[in-house]
This record gives C-alpha cells, structure tokens and sequence, in this order.
C-alpha cells in the first residue's frame, strides 16, 4: 500500500512536468545582465518563511543549501514542486505583464544507514528571458531594433550527509548545464532593405563543490554553508540571418565563493523562527568572466515563522497544518549603469498540509513583492509568486524488526 502511495506521487510529478515543460518563463528586465536572475534557493517550505533552511533539520523535509541538514532524515522523500510567476513591470511609462508557469524541481534523498543520506535532484540555478523593442531611424530610414535573451542554468546534483556526534555535515557535488541565447534582431520599414539578425548561442557546463555543517544546542539549531568558487565551461557560437556560423570560440564563466549562517529556535513543537544571512561574492569575478558584467556582491537575508497547532493524527485537520509567514530581502548580482544596485524584497506566507500517514505533505507558499525601483533602476518590477510542492516520504532499505 505504501509503494502505491508513492508510486502515484511520482506519477503526479511526471504528469506535471509534462503538462507544463512548454510554458514560457517570465519575463524579466533584470534577467538581461550576465546569467540572469539567480533561482538558487531551498524548498517550498523554507520560501514560505521568508527562505530560511540553513539551520533547520526535520524527519520529513531536506535543505539542499546546507546539505548537513539532511542527516536527520529518517525516511526515502521525493519531493517536485511547481512555480507561477508573475510580473507587473513599470519601465518608465512603458507598462508590462509577463507569467510563467513551469516545474521547478525534482529531488530523491534516503537513507543509506541511520544518520547517513544520499540524495540527488534538478532545480534551476538561474534563468534569462527578456525582449526589448525600439523603433529607430527617420523618415528616409526607419526600422525596429530587438534584443531578447532566452535560457539560464540549470544545476543536477549530488549529496551526501553524515551525523557525527552533536554535529551533522554534508557534501554536494553540483553539476552545471544550460544554455544563454541572446538575439539581436533589425527590422526594416522598407522592403528594399533587408533585415538582419545575429543569434549568440552560449553552452555552459562544469562542475562545483558546496558543504555545509549543523547542529543544536537544547532549543537552538545553529547552521552555516559554503560554495565554492566554480569555473564553467562556455562554449559561443555566433549564427547570421544569411545561415553563416561561426567557429564556436572557449570561455570561462566563474561562480564565485558564497557562505551563509542560519539560526532556528523552536520552544517547543509547535513553534520554529528562524533566520538566515547568505553572501555571494561577485565583485571578485572579471568581467570577461561574467558574459562582460561588473558584478556586485549579493546577499539574501531572510526570516520566518512556522506554527502547528497539533501532531495528533486524531485532532481536527486544520488543527495538523503548518502554517507559515516571513519576509527576504536581496540584491542582485549586478547594477544599473549609473552605478545604483538594484534589490528586491518580498514577504511570504506558507502552509503545509499533511494527508495520509502524516509524512506526507502538500506544501504551498506566496510571495509578493518588488525588484527595482524607479527612483534608482531603469524599472520597478511588482511580482507575484506561487509556488506548490508534492512531498511523498516512504520507509525504503531499513529492516524492520525482528520477531
């Protein structure tokens, strides 16, 4: 009965990625600089408060950020979530909707012995999907001028995590692909011109480290992680309209060292807060390794709050969910010409519903808030995010007891 159970979980899963491996990624202005916009964060729980994880252990779910705290799983989880992004941009007069509606991740971790886990999942790591249309030129010569960006990386991944002791530590192996196209295009007004179009096709893999360590002291759950510094592989192929395609030339493109700290306090069960601070450093990558970008070093600081009224399987259901709220703030890797960083902020609220056995979850979070600001960016990104995730957790490779 259990395996069925699991089995129609990874059924729903296939079908959802079926049903939406078409959709279009949402739009972006600030997905134009370097790699886009970073999506390198944990699950739908920890986004419904405000992003933490570094810190927080748990039977049922697993942080991909700091790896350790997957040592506390005690059963097989896979989990596949869902994302709908959508994006209301102000560009100075110039107004724009743009959604997505995409799978986002897939994970498997169990158990291997007790206090030891392996795991291995897909997630995005950063996406690029943009366009811009001007139209130029005077009354003898005029035409359209279009820039669009389309791909991102993608990040599948290996981990292992251990408990020592009082002290739990976890290795990943993160193997980077993807693709960043970007097409600049030229439409005449006039049939006696002929428009052009240049489409700069760019291969990204390689592969990087990040390691974590965690523990807890009574109430206290203290976490820290660390990436280090990766250089990817690039392969760019320049092609024309007229069919002509260039040699493919070699890149390098360099993620640079990030570390995070994570708290959590939980008095009781019932209750979790918990806070998180994660720096990348970006300044320390040259522009030619960065697709001709000047980064700035990022940071997401996040906090966030989760409550369950009861465990008891025979108290009212919505008694047994979880329910969450938090809020992030960040800033992106990059800025603006005039020299102004651009951030974003978002506050969030989560639930966690649990059927069948209890070990079992339908998670939900939403986000809502700004990118850029008219008064330092070029636009003001008002977004709305919705994020929904299955979480399947089975007994798998563990004995039961002898009779």
């Amino acid at each position: 009965m259990k395996l069925k159970i699991l089995s129609r979980l990874v059924c729903c899963l296939i079908l959802l990625l079926v049903m939406f491996s078409g959709s279009a990624f949402a739009q972006s202005i600030y997905s134009r600089h370097g790699i886009g916009l970073l999506r390198y964060r944990d699950g739908v729980r920890s986004i419904g408060m405000g992003g933490i994880g570094l810190a927080g252990t748990d039977t049922v779910y697993a942080y991909f950020l700091n790896p350790a705290t997957m040592g506390k799983l005690n059963l097989t989880r896979i989990q596949g979530d869902f994302l709908y992004e959508r994006a209301s941009v102000d560009l100075r007069g110039t107004n724009g909707l743009f959604r997505e509606a995409n799978i986002n991740s897939l994970s498997l971790a169990f158990p291997v012995k007790r206090g030891y886990v392996f795991a291995f999942g897909i997630q995005p790591y950063s996406r690029s999907e943009f366009e811009f249309n001007q139209s130029k030129g005077d009354s003898a010569v005029s035409y359209v001028e279009i820039l669009r960006g389309t791909g991102g990386l993608n990040e599948f991944y290996l981990a292992f995590a251990g408990t020592f002791s009082a002290v739990r530590a976890g290795l990943t192996a993160d193997f980077y692909f993807g693709r960043i196209n970007r097409v600049w295009r030229v439409n005449f007004t006039s049939d006696a011109l002929r428009n052009t179009e240049d489409v700069t096709n760019n291969h990204v893999t390689g592969v990087g480290l990040h390691l974590g360590a965690q523990t807890q002291l009574g109430k206290w759950m203290l976490g820290a992680a660390t990436g280090l510094p990766t250089r990817l592989s690039v392969g760019t192929e320049l092609t024309a309209i007229t069919g002509f395609t260039s040699d493919t030339s070699e890149s390098k493109l360099k993620l640079p060292l990030w570390w995070g700290l994570g708290v959590g306090y939980a008095p009781n069960r019932h209750w979790l807060f918990g806070a998180d601070w994660r720096t990348q450093r970006w300044s320390t990558v040259k522009p030619e390794e960065f697709f001709g970008e000047r980064g700035v070093d990022s940071f997401d600081l996040g906090f966030g709050i989760e409550a369950t009224p009861s465990f008891d399987a025979l108290a009212g259901y919505f008694k047994r969910l979880s329910y969450r709220v938090g809020g992030a703030f960040r800033q992106l890797p990059y800025e603006e010409p005039a020299g102004k960083k651009i951030n974003e902020w978002t506050v969030t609220l989560g639930l966690g519903l649990p059927f069948t056995s209890g070990y079992n979850r339908i998670d939900l979070a939403l986000e809502i808030g700004k990118r850029g600001s008219l008064s330092s960016n070029v636009a003001e990104e008002k977004i709305v995010m919705i994020r929904a995730a299955i979480v399947g957790s089975e007994r798998w490779f563990q004995r039961g007891p002898r009779r």
